[in-house]
Parts: C-alpha cells; structure tokens; sequence
C-alpha cells in the first residue's frame, strides 16, 4: 500500500494486510478504523487509541451464521442426525420401526430441546442467541458470563447461576472467545461434574473447557460432544475421536457463509456511518473492553462508551 496518499483516507476498512503506526501517522484526517478481529483488535490499536479513533470489530456479524449452526450440532446429537445418514447412505433397510421403537441413543441426552436444561458458557452475539433460542423451545436456560449484567441475562431467558451450577445442565456449550480471561475457565472437576450422558457443544472456541478431561469422558462413553472447534485444528488423521456414536462433527465452518460475510461488512459500515455524522460507534472497542478479554477483572459493565468529536 506505499501507493496510498494516506493524508487523504478519512476511513480503514481492513479485510486483509496490516494498517502500520507509519500509515495511521501518515493518515491525518483518519477518524475510524474497522476489521474482523481475533477479539483482541489489530496490532497498532494502541495508535489508534492514542489519537481518539475508534477501532470497530465486525465480528459481531457472525453472530448469526455460528449460533444457527450451534443449534443445528445440537439437533443433530439429540437425534443423532448424521448417524442415520450415513446409515441410508450405506444401505440401511427397511424404514419399518415398530411403533415402541425410539431411534435415538439413550445412553445419552437425546429427544428434544424442550424439556431439557441447557447450560450456556458465554452469552454474547452467539451464546445469547443460543440461550435465546433454546429458551422459546421449552428448555431451561442456566447460564454463565461474569461480564455481563443481570439484564442481559433476563433478555435472552436464562438463569445466571456460577460456573459449578452450570455443570447441573443435560446441554453444556461452550459459547466463548479465545481470550485469556476465559481459558481454561471449566476445568476438569467441572468436567467432571457433569451427568453422566449430558452432552457438550464446543462452538467457538475449545479453550474455555479442559479438553483433555473432555476426551477422557467422551472416549469412555460418559459424554457426548458435538464439535465445531477442537483442541487441535485440523483433526489429526486417526483421532479416537472420529467416527465415534457419540460425537457430531464439524470442520471449523460455523462462521463459514457468505451470509455472515456481508454482515461483518454491515457491522462495520453501520458504525462508520455513526462515526461520520458525529456519533459514538455501537461495535466498538474500548481500552475496558481489552481489558477484560486479556484477563482482567470482571467490571460492572463490558462496554465503556466512546467519545466522538464533531
């Protein structure tokens, strides 16, 4: 980009490169900068910050494209939707259940939503609209996030209970960045706790949660595990965990659509719209926001707002 007259660019929408402290320097008339982001900005936010300009994430756009498929990992472990293709596949014959039959798997959690306790580890863009979803389908909603207040909680229907309590859910999942505020946070005595059969959605990433004790439990047949994220990406070839009954997997695609492209884009537009005419951005980042991702701790609110200038 040394072909750039920076003095001239009032805006940075950053979908690929990087955006130096020379080319923010160079850029006088800069007033917003915006990206998808790892959830801890870009590497010169601190440039950024230091000259008031707001850093938008647009992540919040796959909000919806990785809870919808949060839920469809969910649906497919109750009724073990990707087995029974695979047995139509390889010829599975006849279709003439007796009437006292059930196809699911009792061992573990299965059936429906409704009726069951899902317990939701993170309530933001994701978790909440899980936790949102699963609440209108007749489930009882526990759910954890020291960073939120109690009304965000009441929003979506969900109890907000400790990080122990959670454990006494049929449906955990795991609805948290990879930030070091979170990592680790249930650990194998959570694990440990949970009922024996109950089922565990890793969905955005897999480092809130021991996976090692996970894996213990899942290859003993204690668990279920319905994956879009795992300890180690890709999948070695000829993990113990592949092609097991009681595990659904996904290759990492939650987030995969064209649909929560253009949103991450409208988040970011939106918000550069704001800025222009002299109001605060919504998806913004903040120093407090930082803060508590990097390990922090818990404020009474996540997001400290930011001071536009006319």
């Amino acid at each position: 980009m040394d072909d750039v007259d920076w003095a001239a660019i009032d805006a940075v929408a950053l979908f690929g490169g990087e955006l130096t402290e020379e080319m923010i320097s160079r850029a006088t008339r800069l007033v917003v900068v915006g990206s998808e982001t790892d959830n801890l900005g870009i590497d010169t936010i601190d440039a950024l910050w230091k000259r008031n300009i707001p850093f938008v994430e647009g992540t919040p756009g796959w909000g919806p494209s990785v809870a919808e498929c949060g839920l469809a990992l969910i649906l497919s472990a109750l009724r073990r939707v990707p087995h029974w293709h695979q047995k139509v596949i390889d010829g599975f014959r006849p279709w003439d259940f007796p009437y006292v039959q059930f196809c699911d798997d009792d061992q573990f959690v299965n059936g429906t939503i409704g009726g069951k306790t899902v317990g939701v580890l993170g309530v933001g863009e994701i978790g909440g609209r899980l936790g949102q979803w699963c609440s209108a389908m007749g489930a009882r909603v526990l759910a954890h996030d020291p960073y939120r207040g109690p009304e965000r909680f009441a929003s979506i229907g969900a109890e907000r209970v400790g990080l122990d309590e959670l454990m006494q859910c049929d449906i955990l999942v795991i609805a948290t960045p990879d930030t070091p505020s979170v990592t680790g946070l249930v650990g194998r005595d959570q694990v440990y706790a949970l009922r024996r059969g109950a089922l565990v959605v890793t969905l955005t990433r897999a480092a809130a949660i021991d996976t090692a004790a996970l894996r213990e439990r899942v290859m003993a047949d204690e668990l279920a595990w319905a994956a879009d994220v795992y300890d180690e990406e890709p999948l070695p070839s000829g993990d113990p965990i592949i092609g097991r009954d009681n595990v659904v997997h996904l290759p990492h695609i939650a987030g995969r659509t064209k649909d929560a492209n253009h949103a991450v884009a409208d988040v970011i537009a939106d918000d550069f719209l704001r800025v222009f005419s002299g109001r605060a951005p919504v998806h913004v980042m903040t120093p407090e926001r930082l803060r508590v991702r990097t390990g922090g701790n818990p404020g009474t609110t996540l997001i400290t707002e930011w001071t536009t200038t006319s």
